[in-house]
C-alpha cells in the first residue's frame, strides 16, 4: 500500500530525489518510502522470531538499533548529515545492539568450524567496526535501480535457509515484502534511500550477527556474504585516497557504474547479483568452500576496477568531509 501511495507519501515526508546530472541520471522525481514500506515487516518479523523462541530482551534491543538506524536514514534523506557523523552514529549503535545483547557477542571468531579465541571484547570490537563498515558498503551500493534489494533479497534468503526457526521467519517476512519493493524499485517507481539502505541493511546485519552468537551460522559465513560490495568499499576508499578525494566524496566510480560503462545496465546488475548470489551458494556449503568464495569475491570486484571501462565525468568530489 506504502508503495501504492508512494508519492502522497513522499511528498508529505518530503522523500521526494530529484534528478541531479551527472551524478543522478533518474528521469523525474522519484519517492524515497522503500525503506517506510519495509519497516512495518521487519517489526512483524521481529515479532515472530520471539514467538518461535528468540530472546525478548535481545530482540527489543535490536528493534530499537534498527528503528535508529531508520531514523539516521531519514534525516539524511531530508537534510544530508556529514558522513562522518553517520558513521560515528553507526558505531554507537552497533555498540548499545552487542554490548546490550549478550547473544550477539559469542566469545570467538569462527571460520570453517575453527574458533580464534581473542576473548569477548575483542570479537565484540571486530563485530561493532564491521558491522559498521558494512552497513557503510551496502548504502554505497545503493546507486542503481535493484541493487540494493537485491543483494538485501538474496542475504534475507539465506539467513531463511539457516537451522533457526526464529531467523527463519524473520528472514521470510522481510524478504516477501521486499520482493514487492524491488518490483517498484527496478521500475524506478521507488527508491530505498537512505532511510531503506541503513534501516533494512542493519536489519540483515543484526540477523547475521544473531546467528552466529546462536551458533548456526560463523563469522567467514558473514563475510563470504557480504564481500563484494565491502571489497568495492575499501578498494573505492583507496582510489579516492590515492586521488587526494574525500574518502566520502561522491562520484560514478563504485562497482556497479563500472559494470554499467562495461556490459550495460541491466547486464551489469546480473553479473553483480548474480556473482554475489554464488557468493551466498558458497556460504551455505561452508567449510573449505568459504576460503574461494571470498577469494573468488576479491578477485571479481578488484578485476572489475581494473579492467572495466569508466565514464568520463567531471569531478564532483568536493575538496574534504569537513
Amino acid at each position: 500500500m506504502i508503495c501504492l501511495l508512494r508519492m502522497p507519501i513522499a511528498r508529505t515526508m518530503a522523500l521526494v530525489d530529484a534528478p541531479d546530472h551527472p551524478r543522478k541520471r533518474h528521469v523525474g522525481p522519484v519517492p524515497l518510502v522503500g525503506g517506510i514500506a519495509l519497516f512495518p515487516a521487519i517489526a512483524i518479523g521481529c515479532i515472530q522470531a520471539v514467538a518461535l523462541g528468540a530472546s525478548d530482551d535481545a530482540v527489543a534491543v535490536m528493534v530499537g538499533m534498527i528503528f535508529g538506524f531508520f531514523m539516521i536514514g531519514y534525516t539524511d534523506d531530508r537534510m544530508h548529515i556529514r558522513p562522518s557523523r553517520r558513521l560515528l552514529l553507526t558505531l554507537i549503535l552497533f555498540a548499545a545492539l552487542i554490548l546490550m545483547s549478550p547473544g550477539f557477542m559469542p566469545e570467538a571468531f569462527r571460520i570453517d568450524g575453527i574458533a580464534l579465541h581473542f576473548g569477548a571484547g575483542a570479537v565484540a570490537l571486530l563485530g561493532i567496526v564491521g558491522a559498521s563498515g558494512a552497513l557503510n558498503a551496502i548504502n554505497m551500493a545503493d546507486g542503481q535501480d535493484g541493487l540494493c534489494s537485491g543483494l538485501i533479497l538474496i542475504w534475507l534468503i539465506f539467513l531463511a535457509t539457516l537451522p533457526d526457526l526464529a531467523t527463519q521467519s524473520a528472514a521470510l517476512i522481510a524478504a516477501a515484502a521486499i520482493l514487492v519493493v524491488l518490483a517498484f524499485n527496478l521500475t524506478g517507481r521507488v527508491f530505498l534511500g537512505d532511510i531503506g539502505a541503513y534501516g533494512v541493511g542493519a536489519f540483515v546485519l543484526a540477523l547475521m550477527l544473531q546467528a552466529t552468537g546462536n551458533g548456526v551460522m560463523d563469522h567467514g559465513q558473514i563475510v563470504a556474504l557480504l564481500a563484494v560490495p565491502v571489497a568495492d568499499c575499501i578498494f573505492l576508499m583507496i582510489e579516492r585516497a590515492r586521488l587526494e578525494h574525500s574518502p566520502f566524496s561522491p562520484d560514478r566510480r563504485h562497482l556497479h557504474h563500472i559494470l554499467q560503462a562495461s556490459v550495460g545496465k541491466w547486464p551489469g546488475l546480473a553479473v553483480y547479483l548474480g556473482v554475489v548470489a554464488l557468493c551466498a551458494l558458497g556460504a551455505s556449503v561452508n567449510g573449505w568452500a568459504i576460503y574461494p568464495t571470498i577469494a573468488a569475491a576479491i578477485a571479481f570486484a578488484a578485476g572489475v576496477r581494473c579492467f572495466g571501462h569508466r565514464e568520463r565525468l567531471p569531478d564532483m568530489s568536493g575538496p574534504t568531509d569537513a
